[in-house]
């Protein structure tokens, strides 16, 4: 991937999740806000409720007022700290005149700008006085049944004042902005280490797809090129007998296996990276299965003058797909035998540990140096490029196997074999969670 599509594509993410974290934090924001608003008022609008029970069920027996005249100070001092405007009731007419104009005293020419609306009787609103005084108000139509003959048919407008809750809600509304803008720029720094850390599995992918076609590119041409110049050179001889020109056809024979091989291992990786693989695990006794596989394999060994034994083995039950174990050991034994000595012993083993059971292909071979035990799964990775030509490999096999241990949710690792060679050993469980997906997965 370009480094221009690469910051084309960050950016994308980045906006994308920027947007998201905004598009939260004022929807939360705004959630936050009436609900706050409504719990400032929530009080204040009972309040009005209970003076409107309180009016329209009659006057009350009120006790005479006694004043102290042992701290008239304090009376005074509490009269001159209070709000001009607390809880105030207009006596409205059906005309709409006010009617207790005496009782308001000096709030009545504040008050006297309101007017009588009979289509808010029952509504609790919210009015500004005065560009300065803020009220919540509830307007009742009192019955002319009503016992208190002074209201009795009037309008009342009661009204509280909230300029405290208004002061708190302005107060509140300055810590919000404050906090998202915070949060924005949190935001910010958070979308693009989300892009960064997004792009990261992007391209990882991009580089081993680009590395994958490459490399299969590479092996697909050698074989190709081989097969067609031996064609074009036989082209030439018409007149040869097939026996004169064996060799090539031997040659151009061998590519075309190598080459049908390697397809093969190629759909093998395409099915795991598609996770598209349909495996049908089962309960197998194990010792008979190594049997039947490894039979066929003693006659090859054979032919090519080294040994294949299946040491003893316990018999025990494990789930697992017998073809994809059968193709993990036609890699690993295929494998030992190509890098094994003639007159070599390659043994083939396996052991119950635990919950676990383990396959061991030991051969007599080089060995690996630790240095090369971790790259050796890698696909198209060789110890030694040369002797892999020689042998017909592609780099494929071992990635296929770790491929197939890690659909059993097993592990596959190297060791020394004493007193010389390797040991590929695959740790495999007795009952893996076969309706789940391994590291790399299956459907």
């Amino acid at each position: 991937m370009s480094n221009k599509a690469n910051r084309a594509q960050q950016w994308r993410l980045f906006i994308s999740s920027f947007v998201g974290f905004s598009i939260i934090f004022v929807l939360l924001g705004i959630i936050v806000f009436v609900l706050f608003s409504r719990a400032m008022l929530t009080s204040t609008d009972q309040t009005l409720r209970v003076e409107r029970s309180a009016r329209l069920n009659g006057p009350k027996q009120q006790k005479p007022f006694m004043p102290n005249t042992s701290t008239p100070h304090k009376t005074q001092q509490f009269k001159a700290s209070a709000h001009p405007f607390m809880t105030t009731t207009l006596i409205f007419n059906p005309r709409g005149k006010i009617l207790n104009r005496t009782q308001l005293g000096s709030r009545y020419d504040q008050l006297k700008s309101l007017t009588l609306d009979k289509s808010a009787v029952g509504r609790l609103q919210t009015i500004r006085i005065g560009g300065k005084y803020n009220f919540r108000t509830l307007l009742v139509k009192v019955p002319k049944s009503n016992s208190d003959q002074t209201i009795a048919g009037k309008y009342l407008l009661i009204m509280e004042n909230i300029d405290p809750q208004k002061a708190a809600m302005s107060s509140f509304k300055k810590v919000m902005l404050i906090t998202m803008g915070v949060f924005w720029l949190l935001s910010i720094l958070i979308s693009v280490w989300l892009s960064r850390l997004t792009m990261r599995p992007i391209l990882r992918s991009w580089q081993r797809q680009t590395e994958f076609v490459g490399n299969a590119a590479h092996e697909l041409r050698t074989p190709l090129t081989i097969i067609q110049n031996k064609l074009e050179f036989l082209l030439t001889k018409p007149n040869d007998r097939i026996i004169d020109q064996a060799e090539n056809i031997a040659i151009a024979n061998s590519e075309s296996q190598r080459l049908q091989k390697l397809t093969h291992d190629l759909l093998a990786l395409a099915r795991s990276d598609s996770k598209s693989l349909q495996t049908n695990f089962e309960a197998t006794q194990v010792a008979g299965f190594l049997q039947r596989t490894i039979e066929p394999y003693t006659e090859i060994a054979a032919s090519q003058g080294k040994q294949l034994q299946l040491l003893p083995v316990t018999d025990f039950r494990a789930v697992l797909d017998q073809d994809l174990i059968h193709q993990l050991m036609n890699i690993l034994i295929d494998n030992a035998m190509k890098y094994s000595p003639n007159g070599s012993t390659i043994t083939v083993s396996a052991r119950v540990v635990g919950r676990k059971w383990q396959l061991i292909v030991a051969d007599q071979g080089l060995g690996i140096d630790p240095q090369e035990r971790q790259r050796i799964f890698d696909r198209f990775y060789r110890v030694d490029t040369s002797r892999s030509r020689q042998t017909g490999g592609n780099g494929l096999g071992l990635s296929i196997a770790h491929w197939i241990v890690d659909l059993h949710h097993g592990t596959i690792a190297v060791k020394d074999n004493q007193p010389r060679g390797s040991q590929f050993v695959t740790t495999l469980p007795l009952n893996p969670p076969t309706g789940m997906s391994g590291h790399h997965g299956k459907k």
